[in-house]
């Protein structure tokens, strides 16, 4: 049975404000400590991997640097709130910091390109964790505390439920866009975009801080919640490698993949590093070259092309002499 004209779209549209709604009536039905703060922790990640995904999944420019930007937000909020300001305006000030040493950094580093811009960010982030680790005012290697008098675990679950359906709307809205096309246009030839009227590097620069502003207000929001963090844990470049890695799991350059990815990371990020603390590294690298080898547009990908070969064998006619129906899965009518 065939859906109507239509149905697929209705389907689409409807889909994120169906599972917006899911999450938000999590906390009454009774659900579990444990289980509201996994959510919470894939919430915070899938919002990174969004916002990763704007630069490096749309611009195709590959950065090892977002932690810099998480911890910004993280640090700020903490000392935001330390200083008796509302969580809610560390979050917003962790954002804007973070989109002002994203242009910082995009400023000089986007003019190189291919593995310089790739280096200079890795540089970029260990240099940025060895002053934190050296600055009293954050506490140094030895960490920051936020002591919170009232800790509300459900107020921190909406928060992080707010940020990742923000980093959505916005991935979508430049997904759809003039912007997102022109994005898309850098990533595949960047000298033939600029042929086309497109400014490559105030795009990057752009689409950079935007990606900023999110991950800023992810390590603000994580930050509340664990109420102690440190250089080592919100700059480390482990943390940027797993911002990464997600849309590259989930599927790069779509807004869904990175959503996939963030859910898939989420998860298996708590079991992973509580059974191989050790090991955890060596397991993400060999799953990002196996995807990298195997399936480049990841498990998105992998889901398309399950979809179009189930259809291509049920519009399958055995008795037909249409080379086209059995080729494309369509009538020559409906063209290729």
């Amino acid at each position: 049975m065939k859906l109507p004209s239509g149905m697929g779209g209705w389907v689409k549209a409807l889909l994120p404000w169906l599972l917006l709604a899911c999450l938000l009536l999590v906390p009454v039905t009774g659900t579990s400590a444990n289980v509201m703060k996994l959510i919470f922790i894939t919430a915070v990640w899938t919002t990174t991997s969004l916002a990763w995904n704007l630069l490096g999944g749309m611009a195709g420019q590959v950065s090892f640097g977002f932690a810099v930007f998480y911890g910004i937000g993280a640090y700020t909020t903490g000392l935001l709130m330390h200083a008796g300001y509302s969580p809610y305006l560390g979050f917003l000030c962790g954002g804007i910091l973070a989109a002002v040493a994203s242009f910082i950094i995009g400023i000089p580093t986007f003019r190189l390109r291919g593995p310089y811009f790739v280096i200079a960010t890795i540089g970029v982030t260990e240099a940025v964790r060895v002053v934190m680790n050296n600055l009293d005012i954050t506490g140094g290697a030895g960490g920051y505390r936020i002591d919170e008098k009232q800790y509300n675990p459900t107020e921190h679950y909406f928060s992080a439920i707010a940020a990742v359906s923000l980093a959505f709307l916005v991935s979508s809205l430049i997904a759809s866009s003039k912007f997102g096309l022109a994005l898309r246009a850098i990533k595949q030839d960047e000298d033939a975009a600029a042929d086309l009227g497109v400014k490559p590097y105030y795009a990057k620069l752009w689409v950079h801080a935007i990606a900023a502003v999110l991950t800023g207000i992810a390590g603000g929001i994580y930050a509340r919640r664990a109420a102690f963090f440190y250089p080592g844990d919100v700059f480390a470049f482990q943390t940027g490698i797993s911002i990464l890695l997600m849309p590259v799991i989930g599927g790069i350059g779509t807004v869904w993949g990175a959503v996939m990815g963030g859910v898939i990371f989420g998860i298996v990020e708590e079991e992973l590093v509580a059974k191989f603390p050790n090991i955890h590294l060596l397991l993400y690298g060999s799953l990002l070259i196996a995807i990298i080898l195997f399936e480049p547009d990841g498990l998105l990908g992998l889901l398309q092309r399950l979809a179009r070969l189930l259809r291509s064998k049920r519009s399958e006619d055995p008795g037909s002499n249409n080379p086209d129906q059995v080729l494309w899965g369509r009538g020559g009518s409906q063209g290729r």
